[in-house]
């Protein structure tokens, strides 16, 4: 596993799939704990303050779809080759989340009798476009954790401009200054953006509806907020493919790899166990910025050059639950909300029995998102790759 042409393979590198689980198990366990409200404190150690801080896997996931997603741009970027073709590149895209995401906004939009609801058709037309992202009503108003999918669609369409604008420069160091810029550049809007809106607008079609107020969410997820995560990736994989393309690792990363993983891995811990991220980085951009996405950014890249932390994300477990992490991450939280209506129907309270609708909930999900995988996204991404 510490090989590194293990790590060097073009269309495998060790420990993204375990990365993935963990990314998704960690958001599972900010909507468990919200639900179940568990207390727990060992010294300075929270256990709630970590499962709340559980959505920086939201992170993990925009870091690792910046590191993933960029290197074939940045294999032909450094290779002097024609970049990905567009078309193709975003209909696997769209091959890999539109299908499961269809099926289950069509689920609840049905379950739910949401176009009964008056006004309602805006809400359930626009996440269809997935452009529900922009306003206050229906960012979160099906499935909360459907706002990210609206984000990763942006960043699909984002990233082969920044490679048309970037291919005139073939400097890596260049490069990585230009994306740099760009980081502190999106920071300054969002900055600017947060402090610009100071007061509560309404929908112009709706009055009683609110499209935007002051440090909301559609403020506080949006793309300007959420990109730094992602540039993060791209430059990971920009040092990535250039010790692939010049057949050459850092010795330091070599040999002290492991010690890196592990050391960015506790720090996470620390600063998501105890508050302390909370109280450092600017607060307009979210989930721990700078530290916690670079910590994260340094999981991503020296995974492949470890062998203990290697052996762990790629054991049967970790990788399987990978595979679907998608599945987890769009089908849990409806697990959950549907296993609590059915616990309090039989008089059960979440609270009091936490770990059976901790258990049930998990094992739902992945369950779900395994036949997900099978009958929907495998299929789908197979197609696509035939046609």
């Amino acid at each position: 596993m510490g090989s590194p042409k293990r790590a060097y393979s073009r269309n495998y590198i060790p420990g993204m799939d375990g990365l993935r689980a963990i990314a998704a198990l960690c958001v599972f366990s900010v909507h468990f704990n919200q639900m179940v409200r568990l207390e727990y404190t060992a010294g300075p150690f929270d256990i709630a303050k970590l499962m709340a801080n559980g959505n920086h896997g939201v992170s993990l996931f925009f870091s690792l779809s910046g590191f993933l997603l960029s290197l074939p741009f940045w294999r032909a970027f450094f290779n002097a080759k024609p970049l990905p073709d567009f078309r193709k590149y975003l209909i696997r895209r769209l091959a890999r989340i539109i299908p499961g995401y269809y099926l289950l906004l069509t689920l609840l939009v049905f379950v739910g009798r949401l176009w009964e609801i008056p006004g309602a058709w805006f809400d359930i037309v626009s996440h269809y476009l997935m452009v529900f992202n922009f306003t206050e009503f229906t960012i979160f108003s099906i499935n909360p954790p459907f706002w990210t999918l609206a984000v990763e669609l942006q960043f699909y369409l984002l990233l082969p401009a920044l490679f048309l604008c970037l291919k005139t420069c073939r400097n890596k160091k260049k490069v990585i200054f230009i994306l740099c810029s760009l980081i502190l550049a999106v920071c300054g809007i969002q900055y600017t953006l947060i402090h610009t809106i100071d007061r509560v607008i309404s929908w112009p079609f709706n009055p009683w509806l609110t499209w935007i107020r002051p440090h909301g969410a559609v403020l506080n997820h949006s793309l300007t907020a959420t990109l730094p995560h992602f540039l993060a990736g791209c430059i990971a994989g920009c040092l990535f493919q250039t010790w692939q393309s010049r057949n050459r690792v850092p010795g330091s990363l070599i040999s002290h790899g492991e010690k890196i993983f592990w050391s960015s891995l506790m720090l996470v811990f620390i600063c998501l166990s105890t508050g302390w991220i909370s109280d450092v980085g600017p607060s307009f951009i979210p989930y721990g910025f700078p530290i916690i996405p670079l910590l994260l950014v340094c999981l991503i890249i020296t995974v492949p050059f470890t062998r203990i932390a290697g052996k762990i994300l790629e054991c049967p477990v970790f990788k399987s639950l990978g595979k679907i992490s998608y599945g987890i991450y769009l089908y849990h939280y409806p697990c959950l909300m549907f296993l609590e209506w059915q616990m309090r129907q039989k008089g059960l309270d979440v609270e009091n029995h936490w770990i059976l609708f901790g258990c049930a909930g998990l094992a739902i999900t992945i369950v779900t998102a395994l036949f997900s995988y099978i009958l929907i996204e495998r299929p789908s991404l197979r197609l696509v790759r035939r046609k």
